[in-house]
């Protein structure tokens, strides 16, 4: 079986037991991998990616298969209640159809050092941060959340067209972003060390995803923030659901063995708190899963702000003018390679 998947899934001790061969290929650019699989670059199995590319892209271009409704709609019933409303990613439109499982999520905005930014300034301030003279701040390459953000973040809205004088507002605030940055990584793991090490006292894009392995670690001053305030009337915050589907094939293969092992009550546990990467997935809404997560489990996903995800974010959505976006992102990234690290 060939997955490509966000990190977690590929990990040896959290397929030790499915009884098929995996061959795992990790990513960070959901864009990328989805456009891929659709020309037929990449041989793919099964895809764990966003939830927008999997109904909104993938199903729509046909490469997704159906799965059995009656077999896996009684998932729904072990979703947590305040998050049931991200099922409608793993069915199709009309949801008369299931097109994959839903597992993880959270949020993706941005994480500080609590030792320097109080949590409900961060909150409160969100993107403005920036322009705040004392700033350090690093950027962690996740081009389609640094995309989203950037848009939000100067009020437009990624998810709808723009026009001309939008992507020029787009232009100019990417430009402060960089201009401002400290410094530029696709590292999280170093920018977390950066962070506990006074080089800077914030980063975008980030989040639970991307700093729970320092509070697993103990550096319970890493904080993933959601931000609340609003420009132009848009949310500020950005919440994922990685839908995890199965590819159509000419020979098919009883993949959906892959998907009732990752919904397993311990599996769910297992993915959750993953060795590099711990999230809240959806499957907490049943107790026996629930009850597996001890109290620093749950601390270390900020369980107790959780529902911020739910109350200031924007659901994660394909971007119409993607290609032109980030045909100005890369541009103005090229400009500053001595920010690199």
């Amino acid at each position: 079986m060939n997955i490509y998947c966000w990190e977690g899934y590929n990990q040896k001790n959290f397929l030790n037991d499915l009884p098929l061969k995996v061959n795992s290929n990790n990513f960070i650019s959901d864009y990328i991998v989805a456009t891929d699989i659709k020309k037929k670059v990449i041989k793919c199995d099964v895809i764990n990616i966003n939830n927008a590319f999997i109904r909104d892209y993938l199903w729509k271009y046909n490469q997704i298969k159906e799965l059995d409704y009656e077999k896996y709609s009684p998932s729904y019933s072990n979703y947590i209640k305040n998050f049931l409303y991200l099922s409608k990613w793993t069915k199709s439109h009309n949801k008369k159809k299931i097109i994959g499982v839903g597992q993880r999520f959270g949020n993706l905005n941005y994480v500080i050092n609590s030792n320097f930014i109080e949590p409900r300034t961060a909150e409160l301030e969100g993107y403005n941060l920036i322009n705040n003279k004392h700033a350090k701040f690093g950027i962690l390459l996740f081009e389609d959340f640094n995309i989203m953000q950037i848009s939000l973040s100067c009020g437009i809205n990624p998810f709808k067209t723009l026009d001309k004088k939008k992507l020029l507002k787009f232009k100019k605030n990417c430009q402060l972003w960089f201009d401002k940055a400290t410094l530029i990584s696709d590292n999280y793991f170093l920018l977390n060390k950066l962070l506990n090490k006074k080089k800077i006292n914030f980063y975008l894009t980030g989040g639970t995803f991307t700093c729970s392995v320092a509070r697993k670690e103990g550096y319970k001053n890493i904080i993933s923030i959601v931000p609340k305030n609003k420009i132009n009337n848009l949310k500020q915050g950005i919440i994922f659901t990685e839908v995890t589907s199965i590819l159509k094939n000419k020979v098919y293969s009883n993949y959906e063995l892959f998907l009732d092992y990752i919904l397993s009550i311990k599996k769910s546990y297992e993915i959750a708190m993953s060795k590099y990467t711990c999230n809240p997935v959806l499957q907490m809404g049943d107790s026996k899963v629930f009850n597996l997560f001890s109290r620093n489990d749950l601390d270390i996903i900020q369980w107790n702000t959780l529902n911020n995800s739910q109350s200031f974010s924007h659901e994660y959505q394909i971007i119409p003018d993607y290609k032109k976006l980030l045909t100005v992102f890369r541009k103005i990234l090229s400009l500053y390679p001595q920010k690199f690290i």
